[in-house]
């Protein structure tokens, strides 16, 4: 009986193994990379490649397997309570969405926006120092934030969020 088990796990291994070496070659490929391999591969009947990249979308969650098991895609902004500008919140906001979808943008990925990418994140990157520490004095630095390359950042996103949304 052990045999057998050995035998079948063998075998398994083996057949395992040629999807290991590709998953090395699609951790480079972003999302709409991969949807469009997917298609092709399904396209051609290329089972062993598109059963590879399916694992790979199912992994990174995007395509078909978007939103599967995962919580939703919600920005979490804290500001300080001795913020007193009333405008400060929403160019805060703003900023944030503009430099994650920026940061999309470049990855080609149809990840959620906040993903790996907090609001304080943002923060530190943005100001050198902890959302904690914002000040009102900090609102025309994020104003100058949210306006670099806005229209064109959007449209560009617009355009991937759709692709996405048709994949």
């Amino acid at each position: 009986m052990q045999r057998g088990y050995f035998r079948a796990a063998s075998v398994a291994a083996l057949l395992l193994l040629p999807g290991l070496a590709s998953a090395e070659d699609l951790a480079g490929a972003s999302d709409l990379d991969l949807i469009e391999q997917t298609r092709e591969a399904v396209e051609e009947q290329d089972a062993t490649r598109a059963l590879d990249l399916l694992f790979e979308m199912q992994r990174r969650a995007t395509g078909i397997f978007a939103g599967a098991e995962k919580a939703s895609c919600k920005e979490v902004i804290a500001l300080p309570a001795t913020i007193s500008d009333w405008k400060f919140s929403a160019v805060a906001r703003q900023a944030y969405f503009r430099v994650a979808m920026s940061r999309r943008l470049e990855e080609g990925s149809c990840a959620c926006l906040f993903e790996d990418f907090s609001f304080d994140a943002f923060i530190r990157e943005a100001l050198g120092k902890p959302a904690a520490a914002l000040t009102d004095a900090d609102r025309p630095v994020l104003e100058d934030i949210r306006d670099d390359n806005r229209r064109e950042t959007e449209a560009r996103f617009r355009d991937l969020d759709q692709s996405c949304r048709a994949n």
